[in-house]
């Protein structure tokens, strides 16, 4: 495997004229080995004892697959947030900006002049106390966690680390629950429709018909309604995402949140005929009809419509005119959508389909609670069941039945 030498010794020479090494007083030991490549490795320890022991340890390392070589352990997790940083390029951009903001703000400032074979779960726990106390939302705080698990976990594989000390910590995430009361329902977004300057309106009306989130409203093109079957085709997003790293402010296209984000909604037909109109008057405006391509919904410039601005120009007015709460977000007609599917006895299933949702349990998680009435109606249909059968054994009449003790007269 290897063997250990002194750093330092004088040449004695024996009586029969033989010279050897003797190692000088207090002198540091080496022990040398070869690693799983077959390079030349050598570390120097205090006694002879302890430069045998850790040529022991190597050995079974490297006998288990398990070695690991100690210039990687040196490395700082600075470096390797740089290798991982490089492997993101297929993430989309919005997701980018929002782990460089964590890994920049939060996650090196901490950790990045660290050794990763220093980094342990304690030391994860005392950052995510550090970031608390700050202030830092529970929320922000795993996400800065996640950051630091997704380096680990690249040097895990990278074979620089055999465990990842940021997994399986637990943070408490309060998640706010969507009530009937917090959410426009149908008259109130009928007010609120009525206060949208046009063109827009059908823009609302979509969102509250249909559920999109307000990304994958701005990505609709002109050929994503299909006006003979009356039904809306969600398969892109455009969102702004502000600047970082190299990266300028801009809209970026992207696909869906997930896969079942791709999905067909049946519209009604008098949103279809809005929508038309809504085109024939820019086409009458700019001389020439709308390319199939060209987003649906647009700016007064004629750029793509922007989230963000959507929300800043038209709705807040609209709110604010309405006499509904500036609080409202775009976000919070996909959750008025919600609720009127559950109002109206969707299953879970069909209002995960609709809402885009990868997994139902996503929908039973944020909405789930909304579903009360339901365990009522599905309650009260039992009960008529059973007095039902119990009148067809009765010959017609419905026997009570006491099942309390019996007292006697």
């Amino acid at each position: 495997m290897g063997f250990v030498e002194p750093t330092k010794f004088t040449w004695l020479t024996d009586p029969d004229g033989s010279r050897r090494k003797q190692p000088m007083r207090a002198t540091p030991w080496r022990a040398r080995y070869r690693d799983e490549q077959g390079r030349a490795r050598s570390r120097t320890m205090r006694t002879k004892t302890e430069a045998q022991q850790y040529l022991e340890r190597i050995g079974a390392d490297i006998q288990r697959g398990d070695y690991i070589d100690p210039a990687e352990r040196r490395r700082h997790f600075r470096d390797w947030s740089d290798i991982w940083w490089d492997t993101t390029v297929k993430l989309r951009q919005s997701t980018r900006r929002g782990y460089w903001q964590l890994l920049e703000g939060h996650v090196l400032p901490y950790f990045g002049h660290q050794a990763m074979g220093g980094i342990d779960y304690l030391e994860v726990e005392r950052f995510i106390a550090a970031k608390l106390r700050e202030g830092l939302s529970p929320k922000k705080v795993r996400d800065a966690v996640s950051i630091v698990s997704l380096v680990m976990r690249c040097a895990v594989r990278a074979n620089a680390r055999k465990d990842n000390p940021a997994a399986g910590h637990a943070i408490r995430v309060t998640r706010r629950k969507v009530r009937p009361g917090d959410v426009p329902d149908m008259a109130e977004m009928e007010r609120l429709v009525a206060h949208v300057r046009d063109p827009y309106k059908p823009a609302v009306w979509l969102l509250v018909y249909t559920g999109i989130r307000p990304a994958e409203l701005c990505g609709l093109r002109v050929r994503s309604i299909n006006f003979p079957r009356r039904m809306v085709s969600v398969s892109e997003t455009l969102m702004p995402v502000n600047r970082f790293e190299e990266s300028v402010y801009g809209l970026v296209e992207g696909p869906t949140k997930t896969e079942a984000g791709d999905r067909d909604i049946p519209i009604p037909q008098w949103l279809c005929d809005d929508i038309a109109a809504m085109l024939a008057a820019r086409a009458n405006a700019s001389g020439a009809p709308s390319s199939l391509d060209e987003h649906l919904f647009l700016r007064p410039t004629g750029i793509p419509l922007n989230r963000d601005k959507f929300r800043q120009d038209v709705i807040r007015p609209a709110l604010r005119a309405a006499g509904l709460p500036e609080r409202l977000r775009t976000y919070d007609l996909r959750h008025s959508h919600a609720s009127l599917l559950i109002d109206q006895g969707a299953n879970v299933l069909a209002a995960a389909q609709r809402m885009g949702h990868s997994d139902p349990a996503v929908t039973l998680r944020v909405y789930g609670h909304l579903f009360g009435g339901a365990q009522e109606e599905l309650t009260e249909r039992l009960d008529n069941l059973r007095n039902s059968e119990l009148a067809k054994a009765s010959g017609g009449a419905v026997i009570p039945i006491n099942r309390g003790r019996q007292v006697q007269p």
